[in-house]
């Protein structure tokens, strides 16, 4: 008798528990990708303008994450994005371009210097 009382219960826990402490945030549709965008820069600047560049990077269109590290002994640093693109099946759409960055970096008064992409891994 205690059984049929518990097991609906415990079900009922299993399946909030599923839900609650799930650990995947970025879900993604068959058609969607995540890819990891870097480029390094060289310039002096202070850690509120570094602030200002990675508010300005999370707004640029396919950005879902963005980090800017930067060394002020050597007056180097690397911005690191995760882009969460779609996949191309037609003429009109549109991907991200990395002259974004590139624009960001020269508008904020630094110099760019290399850009990479690679793959994105949890």
């Amino acid at each position: 008798m205690k059984f049929k009382i518990y097991f609906p219960l415990f079900i009922l826990f299993l399946s909030i528990s599923k839900f609650s402490f799930s650990q995947e945030k970025n879900t993604l549709n068959a058609n969607e990708f995540l890819t990891m965008h870097y480029y390094t820069f060289s310039g002096s600047v202070n850690q509120d303008k570094i602030d200002e560049l990675e508010k300005a990077l999370l707004k640029l269109e396919f950005v879902s994450e963005a980090k800017v590290k930067y060394k002020s002994e050597k007056s180097v640093g690397q911005i690191t994005l995760v882009v969460k693109e779609k996949t191309i099946t037609k003429e009109g759409d549109k991907s991200f371009s990395p002259t974004s960055i590139k624009q960001l970096i020269l508008k904020n008064g630094l110099t760019p210097m290399e850009y990479s992409t690679g793959q994105y891994t949890r």
